[in-house]
């Protein structure tokens, strides 16, 4: 019967005390030099100065090795964490440098302030240095200007916060002490970033890169790799001093295995007595320890008994649930090892109360209907009562595990959720003015108000910054997967949040496409690699071409697809854009077909409309990225005319007319 959990551990703790006490001692030759044996960390080596035993590692710092990843804390300033960038190999210990960042930089955030003492400041990486390539400094993020004798010291910088903020930043190149209304955060940059500051684009992902650590340590080469041996202290007064010693298998010495300058060890004698006591109390510790063990392997198989384990975070997580039939202890367990820092659980009850027994009707969506409710804090939220279906599983778990931990002001935010036997709801903040459908596709007896093309500009800029910093600025990069006017949502400015979360996918930094088993998305606003595999894999790209369907579809407020058209390549809305508002209008010809009012208006149609079909090219190489559809939009470039989207008459037709049935499995 394989080991459990308890028993496992029990057993390690035996075969790593029991040689403590009869087989190993201070007074062995190679005690030292047994204790400072290189362990291992994924594909990283950790010896000195990295050690993971506090004797065999550089002094103020602390090491550990999480997941495969190394990191390192300065034990005088513990809220500050460290990734190591690099591998830890023959190479990195020989030039004596390798790259760590600040892990609060990772994910959206604040960064932590920090106040140290000047004394911690200046010994913030312990006893290693900082590259001279980097300096470090000071950022501040400001809600009220600073005084004009500070503001004169300070430079100009982007803020580290994830998408926009109408706070001031700035950068002091050393350590500053606090000022008004800023929070401070330590952190270097190279000396190219340095002279142009203002320049920068995404700042936090250039932080993101890490900085060069060196350390100078007498210990080194000729001990470790010239001799075999093996580098460390003999105790924590001399680690605090820096005396590093070389131990070797026959003891110790001061700077190589063949210096003939052996070390006399510590704590050589041992009397009989001392060991008479120590074996009593391990016999008492181990029966201690027998009897815990068993309680706790008791316990724990009763635990497990109704119970499936679940392994893994994040997307490991939610694609066990997505790959595999969910059962209602699965999610439960999903959600329980995935509750640090999700949205407020509600219980059935509660919502049914807020919501007035669901009394106020928003609509109807794909997977359930939503409701308005009111919190009893006032707030008043959107809550969505999913449908009974494997699909509507999927969307809660996508919707928590996508979006419940990101915030941006182009993102609805989710606030909440409840999961209670068969009930499944989503809450989320409340959009005043509905989706952007209605606004663009209003039916005759809604009289909509008509939006400005200010408003329509303004809604396109924002809705791509959402997209973009889905795409470029979370931990893990998502694609939406369902962009249409639908899931476009405007607050009660007008001000637009890109929402419904239930088909999105998330992939990691390493890859830039995904696989998909079947089609996603709506037709119409769906590009081709989503159906055909021809087209090249799904990507961020994939986000872009139903962007710019919308983009089209706003200038124009005309739907691009319809179930009721003919055939006619006539009928295809953005084939039609582009052969009578494109090519014919740059011949001078063309008819005018925007509702504009004057100059101002018709550029930013004419604006809008180019981009549109910039996005829209058939081929996903051709498409811009959501961070240059923002550039475009703004302003700040030139926009050229775009070659024909479209790839022959049979695709165009296609594109009206395919089914969601049709292809699927073509697609991988």
């Amino acid at each position: 019967m394989p080991l459990s959990q308890n028993q496992f551990i029990f057993v390690e703790l035996i075969l790593l005390f029991v040689p403590s006490c009869f087989a190993s001692s201070k007074s062995s030759s190679s005690y030292y030099y047994n204790r400072c044996t290189p362990s291992t960390c994924g594909d990283s080596l950790l010896h000195f100065p990295l050690g993971l035993d506090p004797l065999c590692r550089s002094s103020n710092i602390t090491t550990s090795c999480e997941n495969g990843s190394v990191f390192m804390i300065n034990d005088q300033i513990p809220q500050i964490k460290y990734k190591i960038l690099d591998k830890l190999n023959k190479t990195v210990y020989a030039r004596k440098s390798f790259k760590l960042v600040d892990t609060s930089l990772f994910g959206c955030d604040p960064v932590p302030a920090f106040y140290g003492g000047f004394s911690q400041r200046w010994l913030i990486l312990g006893s290693l240095s900082i590259s001279n390539a980097y300096r470090t400094g000071t950022f501040f993020n400001c809600t009220q200007k600073p005084q004009s004798d500070i503001l004169a010291r300070l430079m100009a910088a982007p803020c580290l916060e994830c998408g926009e903020t109408k706070n001031l930043c700035y950068f002091y190149n050393g350590f500053m002490d606090p000022i008004p209304n800023c929070r401070p955060f330590m952190s270097s940059i190279p000396n190219e970033l340095f002279n142009n500051l203002t320049g920068a684009g995404n700042l936090r992902r250039t932080l993101q890169e890490g900085f060069e650590a060196e350390w100078d340590s007498v210990c080194g080469v000729d001990c470790m790799d010239v001799t075999g041996g093996r580098c460390g202290f003999m105790d924590e007064n001399e680690r605090t001093l820096g005396k590093e010693l070389c131990f070797c298998s026959s003891g110790v010495h001061r700077q190589n295995c063949s210096d003939g300058t052996s070390i006399a060890k510590r704590g050589s004698r041992t009397f009989g007595r001392t060991r008479v006591k120590l074996l009593a109390g391990f016999a008492l510790g181990l029966a201690f320890m027998f009897g815990c063990a068993c309680f706790a392997y008791i316990r724990r198989r009763k635990m497990l008994k109704n119970k499936m384990e679940l392994r893994g975070k994040d997307e490991q997580a939610l694609r066990h649930h997505l790959d595999s039939r969910t059962t209602t202890t699965s999610i439960e367990t999903f959600l329980q090892d995935y509750a640090s820092g999700m949205p407020t659980r509600f219980s059935y009850k509660q919502i049914k109360k807020y919501s007035n027994n669901f009394h106020h009707k928003l609509g109807q969506g794909g997977f359930g209907s939503v409701f308005k409710a009111e919190l009893p804090n006032n707030c008043t939220v959107a809550i969505k009562i999913l449908d009974e279906n494997e699909q509507s599983e999927i969307q809660f778990l996508n919707e928590v595990q996508s979006i419940g931990q990101i915030h941006h002001q182009h993102l609805v935010r989710l606030l909440g959720f409840c999961f209670e036997k068969s009930r499944r709801a989503l809450i989320y903040e409340f959009m005043e003015n509905g989706s952007l459908e209605k606004y663009i596709h209003p039916k005759a007896q809604d009289n909509q108000q008509r939006l400005s093309w200010n408003q329509l500009h303004d809604i396109a800029l924002g809705t791509a910054r959402g997209i973009a910093y889905l795409h470029e600025e979370c931990r893990s990069r998502i694609l939406h997967c369902d962009i249409k006017p639908h899931n476009i949502l405007l607050d009660e400015k007008f001000q637009p949040k890109v929402s419904d979360f239930g088909l999105a996918q998330m992939i990691n930094r390493e890859n830039n496409q995904i696989s998909l088993m079947r089609g996603r998305g709506t037709p119409g606003y769906a590009p081709p690699e989503m159906w055909w595999k021809s087209y090249g894999p799904v990507s961020e790209k994939s986000d872009v071409y139903s962007f710019g369907m919308v983009l089209l579809e706003m200038v124009g407020e005309r739907r691009n697809f319809n179930d009721n058209m003919s055939r006619s390549s006539e009928t295809y809305f953005p084939e039609w854009v582009y052969s009578h508002h494109v090519v014919q209008g740059s011949n001078g010809g063309g008819s005018k077909w925007h509702k504009c009012e004057g100059e101002e208006e018709e550029n930013i149609a004419r604006r809008m409309e180019l981009v549109g079909l910039w996005c829209i090219q058939y081929s996903p190489s051709r498409r811009p990225t959501m961070r240059n559809v923002i550039n475009m939009l703004q302003g700040d470039v030139s926009i050229d005319i775009p070659p024909l989207p479209f790839k022959g008459n049979a695709l165009q037709h296609a594109a009206i007319n395919y089914n969601p049935t049709d292809n699927c499995d073509d697609v991988s």
